[in-house]
């Protein structure tokens, strides 16, 4: 009877082998799959993989497109902002990033990457380890949960435009108007159009000044005198367009980045020894006012709608 026993224990055992081999198969394999970062294909049914360089770290980073959100929540927007305002900053990120995705656009100092954790190439990330340390103890966890909230109550939704997902580029705030995007970069883009922004008027940087020496802006500008320092055109915004100096043409792109200015929306005037630039806005413009779509979120405004106000023209769509 003993023996009998061993034996049908052992027939058992055998028989979940194959059962064993089989789950490795079907569930094992693919998951490996998925944590490739040279996965050709995207199925519709699945979350996108990112394949992210995290500067911080020097090294690359393979991760979900919801778990790639959630990060990029955390670093581009105030987690105090209104739920309604972090979600819409989770479909703008994540219509970005599967934009990038499914066109197969890489870092080009890491080709290897889809994104990078550098806001300078396109958007900010951060891990949840970095934002408990820049917000401890029990509110970090508080905003995480936040965070996490938005993601997931927008989970998979991406803006499109005649069924491409669009540029969701963004910006601090517009100043009391965002610009079209042919005005800041080349290619005019019909869901990138200036609209009337007194939503971000709130703004801490709505308006700002700068100031540098005379002596000092004519070495950063390598002209020999700024004292006819003159904005020539200006865009129906109200930002800058040509500035002369001299003999010099610049761009207000131009002079913004040379300077530093938080946008192209300027004035200048020479008091004594210095040029006090008066500048409204923060950022390119273009595109949601993340300050703006606070202020629409605490007038009662949805995420869609808030969306749609800065995308002109988009559809709000499950992409997976």
């Amino acid at each position: 009877m003993r023996k009998k026993r061993r034996r049908r224990k052992h027939t058992r055992g055998s028989s979940c082998l194959p059962l064993m081999i089989l789950f490795i198969i079907v569930v094992g394999l693919p998951a490996l799959l998925v944590r490739s970062c040279t996965v050709p294909f995207i199925s519709p049914r699945e979350v996108p993989l990112v394949c992210l360089w995290d500067v911080g770290q020097e090294r690359l980073l393979s991760m979900t497109l919801e778990e790639y959100v959630q990060g990029v929540v955390a670093a581009e927007m105030p987690a105090s902002f209104d739920l309604e305002a972090l979600k819409v900053q989770a479909v703008a990120a994540r219509t970005y990033a599967y934009r990038r995705i499914i066109r197969d656009e890489r870092i080009p100092e890491h080709p290897e990457a889809h994104l990078s954790s550098d806001y300078q190439s396109g958007q900010a990330w951060i891990s949840w380890d970095t934002f408990l340390e820049r917000n401890g103890g029990s509110r970090g966890l508080t905003l995480q949960r936040k965070i996490r909230k938005a993601v997931k109550q927008t989970e998979g939704v991406v803006a499109f435009y005649d069924d491409e997902p669009i540029l969701a580029v963004y910006h601090s705030t517009s100043g009391g108007r965002t610009e079209n995007s042919e005005h800041y970069w080349s290619e005019a883009l019909p869901y990138l159009r200036s609209v009337e922004d007194p939503f971000s008027s709130d703004s801490p940087m709505h308006y700002s000044t700068a100031t540098i020496q005379l002596s000092n802006l004519a070495k950063v500008l390598e002209v020999d005198n700024v004292k006819n320092f003159k904005v020539v055109e200006r865009y129906p915004s109200g930002r800058v367009k040509t500035v002369e100096v001299g003999e010099k043409w610049f761009s207000g792109r131009e002079i913004r980045q040379r300077l530093s200015l938080r946008s192209t929306w300027f004035t200048a005037e020479i008091l004594g020894n210095e040029m006090v630039f008066s500048v409204w806005g923060y950022g390119h413009g273009v595109g949601m006012s993340q300050y703006g779509a606070q202020g629409m979120a605490k007038k009662g405004y949805g995420y869609a709608e808030i969306l749609q106000y800065y995308y002109q023209g988009i559809e709000l769509k499950e992409a997976y």
